[in-house]
């Protein structure tokens, strides 16, 4: 997959079927876009995805740490879902006021050799989202492209959205918000040192510092998958600031892996959340955090 970012200079050597949003997360309505587009292309054409560095309304709002799927997380999925080329466009002050004509004719066509774009019904670009499907089939004719419709992705009868997703993370709902996803929340990242305070208790951990600006579900505990050296691990992972811990108070992640005990500073490990245990508590002494922690990996056992 050819991945291009941090220019507005682009020229694809082959004709396109297009699709653009935010992708925050690439949840199961993004999914459906993509998979048509993917299996709708022909062999000279290339499935691409168009979103922006930055979300428009984060830009606007100055909102930082609410993103699904930041960095490479977000290029892994794009990925796996087959996309032939994705495009996270600078949301330069000349884009933000760009007229939603303009944009059509100068981005997605004259950069991007827009062949057929698919989207939902409610897709919105240009200045102050002027721009919409009314515009899209007023332009389609005289450009040379086709304009495909789907429908929205449901869940329980409601639209899947990013903030619906968030809602559900932000309550420790994560069966509901993988269920939305289509694949499991999670962070990936190097092990880090900690204070060591989970050997000392004979339950050895692994930390982990959560990617810049990735959203985190709601603080507590969770059983969980990990994926380290290639080997999959069930564990139970505490998400928050360890409130009992004297001076702790950044946000991280630390993982008790099942039957574990290896030295694994400075790897990168996936930990995936697959079902809520506890809210983050404050515990009077470490004896009590010990004695809670020792049923939390009971409790997660069970699931295995």
């Amino acid at each position: 997959m050819q991945y291009i970012y941090n220019t507005t200079r682009i020229e694809l050597p082959r004709r396109s079927i297009l699709t653009l949003g935010k992708f925050d997360g690439f949840h199961r309505g993004h999914q459906k876009l993509i998979s048509y587009a993917v299996n709708a292309r022909e062999a000279d054409e290339q499935m691409v995805v168009f979103t922006f560095s930055t979300s428009p309304q984060n830009f606007m709002t100055g909102r930082t740490g609410e993103a699904l799927a930041v960095g490479t997380e977000r290029v892994r999925l794009a990925e796996r879902l087959g996309v032939d080329v994705l495009i996270e466009y600078p949301f330069t002050d000349a884009v933000r006021h760009m007229d939603a004509a303009d944009f059509v004719k100068n981005i997605l066509v004259g950069q991007l050799a827009l062949k057929e774009i698919v989207v939902g019904p409610d897709c919105r670009f240009g200045y102050k989202g002027s721009g919409g499907l009314a515009l899209l089939r007023e332009l389609s004719e005289s450009c040379e492209y086709r304009v495909t419709v789907l429908d929205k992705a449901m869940y329980r009868g409601e639209v899947i959205s990013s903030s619906r997703i968030r809602d559900c993370l932000s309550q420790g709902q994560i069966e509901e918000a993988n269920a939305m996803l289509g694949y499991s929340y999670g962070i990936c990242g190097e092990i880090v040192h900690g204070r060591q305070l989970g050997r000392t208790m004979g339950l050895p951990t692994i930390n982990q510092n959560p990617p810049e600006n990735q959203m985190m579900p709601l603080a507590g505990v969770y059983f969980a998958e990990v994926f380290l050296d290639g080997k999959h691990y069930y564990g139970a992972a505490n998400v928050g600031k360890k409130p009992t811990i004297a001076g702790e108070r950044k946000t991280n992640v630390e993982t008790y892996i099942l039957d574990f005990d290896r030295d694994v500073y400075g790897k990168q490990a996936r930990v995936n959340f697959l079902r809520f245990i506890r809210p983050e508590i404050r515990f009077d002494s470490i004896q009590a955090l010990q004695a809670q922690i020792e049923r939390d990996v009971a409790a997660c056992r069970s699931f295995v």
